[in-house]
């Protein structure tokens, strides 16, 4: 018996960068539909850089694009053939203030568990969403490899996942206007006066503003002082994620190497999430103390 591993695609885990990393989590897919076609995230036909290119030019472009949970049905079919193989499940959902998912593998939870009569499977809020929820898979996954319980996985990722931090800034709000993430009145202000937004997956497990500055250059400054401030540990990886804008990556990683951090993955954003906040959002996640902020 092993103790089996999920996260969703708004992991940012696509499956290159697992089999890169030697991964072995279990990746529950995505729909996304692009004006009248559809496509699964990631399925093995996608080549994820340079679609993820694409896909952030047909947004910009104004092409509609929809996504779709995980459904029961899909958790509990996945669920109940490592169950029924005498394995345990530890599944890493986004934050369940921004998606249903997580209340979907819960539906599937449950009936396994009746089913089985033991609790076989447990689902776990990441309260974050892309690399924030990808590094709490990776750490989830690696507990598991040494050989902890599901029990002493769950007790260790409850503390945890306050202590990844989530920090991102976007282009433009209008994305997530249209999903619900900012209020019009904001978004008619930041709009009027050129401010960027600053946001952080927070403690609720939604995604709140944490401040807001004048300019992309001071956003991407922002992001690189939040980090060098409530970083725990230099030497740690920090992912930092785009969507489509690697020279902004790439200039808040210089930042953070000027500052002693040098361990750094740059990666494109995740096609779900990416989604909702659009073309040039900028990302970067790694683990802090807390996940407190100063809202300015």
């Amino acid at each position: 018996m092993s103790i089996k591993i999920y996260a969703d695609v708004g992991s940012n885990l696509y499956p290159k960068l697992l089999k890169e990393k030697n991964l072995d989590i279990h990746l529950m897919n995505m729909i996304l539909r692009i004006d009248d076609k559809e496509y699964v995230c990631y399925d093995d036909s996608i080549d994820f850089e340079p679609f993820s290119k694409q896909f952030y030019v047909d947004l910009e472009e104004g092409k509609k694009v929809q996504t779709s949970l995980v459904s029961s049905g899909e958790y509990y079919e996945a669920f109940k053939k490592d169950v029924s193989e005498g394995h345990e499940v530890f599944c890493l959902t986004m934050a369940k203030g921004i998606s249903g998912t997580y209340n979907a593998a819960c539906v599937a939870k449950d009936m396994i568990n009746e089913e089985f009569g033991k609790d076989a499977v447990y689902v776990f809020d990441t309260a974050t969403a892309g690399f924030g929820e990808g590094l709490q898979a990776i750490k989830a996954y690696e507990l598991a490899q040494e050989g902890k319980s599901l029990k002493e996985i769950i007790d260790f990722m409850e503390d945890f996942k306050w202590k990844v931090r989530s920090e991102f800034t976007v282009d433009t709000v209008k994305y997530l206007l249209k999903t619900g993430r900012v209020n019009a009145i904001l978004a008619k202000i930041v709009k009027l006066i050129s401010l960027k937004i600053m946001l952080y997956g927070s403690y609720d497990s939604t995604i709140q503003v944490s401040s807001r500055v004048l300019g992309r250059i001071k956003s991407i400054q922002r992001l690189a002082q939040q980090c060098i401030d409530f970083i725990d540990d230099k030497k740690q990886t920090v992912w930092i994620s785009h969507c489509n804008c690697l020279e902004d990556a790439n200039k808040l990683a210089d930042m953070l190497r000027a500052k002693g951090i040098n361990n750094i993955e740059i990666r494109d954003y995740d096609l779900i999430t990416g989604a909702h906040i659009g073309p040039k959002a900028l990302a970067i996640f790694y683990v802090g103390k807390n996940r407190k902020f100063s809202k300015e």
